[in-house]
């Protein structure tokens, strides 16, 4: 496998840093901080070769991407840290902890572990030098075991013990950087060889994804210390087509996959064992990892529903995702061979939540679909991401909430002026920009007809109130369903399907001939949604419609236009 293409990005200098027991350069706070920045630069760069060979536990192609957001999120935390100086300690636990928080897949699960063993230092206000280094990629290697009931070699623990094991051996008369570049050169030596270990590597004809991951990311921190170059994209090979072929037989056939389930539960002294010994009987691919008060959950499971619901037995649930690992296979296969097309066209990119939303915005022809909205807003870095993935020359956004416009219009920041943020406040806007989409278009006359067909549309939410409150001096009780209109507390019901109804009935006002959207998710029923439709269509000359939404928080939010 080549190691190096040739083109590189430019790395700055190293400053100098304070000297280990050796004399030696030792890697403080601000030091550990530019290797972490590296590694995650480079996971963003190499995402797309690794997703392209992503076959373990199951191919859906998201190697290159769970890992790449896992490491944004670790190094969101420590943006600002460089000009702090703060210790090694601080960074890494910092950094460990937002790993775990925004953790995506098996791979990015594992590779929070990696992370959060690494930053258990004795001494956290010391900086790194060979012995200290080689003992936190022990204690990484350490903690990625403990979590998985069944490790497989031939993966990405594979790869970390290699580079435990060189790091050891080297750290006896080496310095820092020395130690890190014997545990990344061990770690791709691993890699290579995870064929061998592994029989359904050597079937698809690719390396694991997990373990080529966690090698860039150390031979990109090595590079960053030593103020080296980093190198650009790499062309890693495609899985083989008669493997996909049969895989998707399989498939076809009825040998689902399920629903790569993940979550995070925060309450005090959550026990773990017990959680984990819940969960596994609702699926496989089961980690759970936490500190006891934060506990991140990943699951495969064909029920994602039930272990929500379990979930939420347990405490405060966020973080939920629920991706369909059948289309995700489907995707894949799809993909032709080879380096990815030149980005053609215009694409949209929607943030949803709830099957039935992210499949609707799909139908009405979104490119990608971000997971999140109230209480589950997306950083920027996500919303980066899927714009990239989307592959548009330009791309509209649709936040589709209040709380992700800001994160929504950094990432077009980021991106350039090739990206176009609408700022749809709610999924009722987001669809009727969706409506008024015309791939045809030029992007500038699409952002137009989006903010004309937004500006129609009024939106109502129903759901449970979080603590007791007034509304127009009317006491609420906590728990009692609530429904705002346009964002304003407008009313308080007896019931879901009243709430709803006099919802709509108030935004519908003396209008006639309007069309009433109702969106149910979890907590109601398509019967109970039907029923407050007719009513609507009785007692007002509406247009009334239900459509299952399954979002989170929200048992109805109501669209009128």
């Amino acid at each position: 496998m080549a190691r190096d293409s040739g083109n590189h990005l430019p790395m700055p200098p190293p400053p100098a840093s304070p000297a280990g027991a050796d004399g030696a350069p030792a890697i403080d706070g601000p030091g550990l901080a530019r290797a972490l920045f590296a590694a995650e630069r480079s996971l963003v760069l190499q995402r797309d070769a690794l997703n392209a060979i992503n076959v373990f536990p199951v191919p859906d192609g998201d190697t290159g991407t769970n890992m790449s957001l896992t490491m944004r999120a670790a190094c969101d935390a420590i943006r600002d840290i460089e000009s702090q100086g703060a210790s090694v300690g601080a960074v890494a636990m910092m950094a460990a902890h937002a790993a775990l928080m925004g953790a995506r897949g098996n791979s990015g699960v594992i590779l929070s572990q990696i992370l959060t063993g690494f930053a258990a230092f004795e001494d956290p206000a010391a900086p790194l030098d060979g012995r200290a280094l080689a003992d936190a990629l022990e204690r990484g290697r350490a903690a990625a075991y403990r979590v998985i009931s069944s490790p497989r070699e031939g993966t990405i623990l594979t790869a970390i013990t290699a580079a435990a094991r060189a790091g050891g051996a080297a750290s006896a008369n080496a310095p820092a950087v020395q130690v890190l570049a014997a545990a990344a050169a061990a770690a791709q030596e691993a890699t290579d060889r995870t064929p061998e270990l592994l029989p359904v590597l050597k079937e698809a004809g690719v390396v694991d994804a997990g373990a080529q991951g966690l090698a860039f990311m150390l031979d990109a921190m090595a590079r960053s210390l030593r103020g080296e170059e980093l190198p650009a994209a790499r062309g890693l090979g495609a899985i083989d087509a008669s493997w996909l072929a049969a895989t998707r037989a399989l498939h076809d056939a009825g040998d689902r996959s399920g629903f790569c389930t993940e979550f995070v539960v925060t309450a005090p002294a959550i026990d773990t064992d017990a959680v984990r010994a819940r969960l596994s009987s609702m699926g496989d691919s089961l980690l759970v990892v936490g500190d006891g008060d934060t506990v991140r959950v990943h699951l495969h499971t064909g029920s994602p529903e039930d272990a929500f619901a379990y979930a939420r037995t347990l405490g405060a649930v966020s973080h939920e995702k629920a991706e369909d690992m059948e289309a995700q296979f489907q995707s894949l296969a799809a993909r032709p061979p080879g380096p990815p097309e030149a980005k053609t066209g215009l694409a949209v990119v929607a943030v949803a939540a709830g099957p039935g939303m992210e499949a609707l915005f799909r139908s009405l022809g979104a490119s990608g679909v971000v997971h999140g909205g109230q209480t589950m807003n997306p950083s920027a870095g996500e919303i980066r991401d899927a714009v990239v993935a989307a592959g548009g020359a330009n791309t509209i956004v649709l936040p589709n909430n209040k709380n992700i416009v800001l994160a929504a219009q950094q990432a077009a920041r980021d991106l350039g002026e090739h990206v176009y943020v609408v700022a749809t406040r709610s999924i009722p806007q987001g669809v009727a920009a969706m409506v008024a989409f015309n791939a045809e278009a030029t992007a500038a006359d699409n952002v137009a007809a989006m903010e004309a067909a937004i500006a129609a549309v009024h939106t109502g939410e129903v759901t449970l109130a979080a603590r007791p409150t007034k509304i127009h001096g009317l006491d609420v009780r906590q728990g009692q369903p609530i429904a705002l209109s346009d964002g304003d507390l407008a009313l308080a019901a007896e019931t879901l399907s009243d709430a709803a109804y006099e919802c709509a009935a108030r935004m519908l006002g003396e209008r006639s001939g309007a069309i009433v959207t109702l969106y149910y998710g979890e907590g109601e029923s398509a019967a109970a949604a039907e029923a407050v439709a007719e009513r609507l269509r009785s007692d007002f000359e509406c247009e009334a419609e239900i459509v299952d939404g399954g979002q989170p928080h929200y048992p109805y939010l109501i669209g009128v236009e």
